[in-house]
């Protein structure tokens, strides 16, 4: 199987990235219980805008992975801080430093 690199930009509404932040952490935590992640993260950048990245081990991982327990109760909080819809692209990964492909 051919593994996957998850990418999504988005923002946060204003004022709230503290509440962001808390909320991304437990998302982090959650998809540490999910069969098929091996890399998720998030990155804050300037004036709300948030990067995500992800590294899944197939393409079912990253269908399935919203349908872990875990990842259904921390994903609430991060949809309630978005000031809009993610801009998100899947991927085939290529090359890069530090990952198995």
């Amino acid at each position: 199987m051919s593994k996957v690199s998850v990418f999504a930009k988005f923002s946060c509404q204003e004022g709230r990235g503290d509440e962001m932040d808390e909320a991304l952490r437990a998302i982090v935590a959650a998809s540490e219980s999910v069969d098929g992640v091996e890399s998720y993260s998030y990155h804050r950048g300037e004036d709300g805008t948030y990067w995500f990245f992800a590294l899944m081990s197939s393409m079912e991982a990253a269908q399935q992975h919203g349908n872990n327990e875990a990842m259904q109760a921390a994903m609430p909080a991060l949809m309630a801080l978005m000031a809009g819809p993610p801009d998100m692209a899947m991927t085939s990964p290529v090359a890069a430093n530090g990952f198995d492909f």
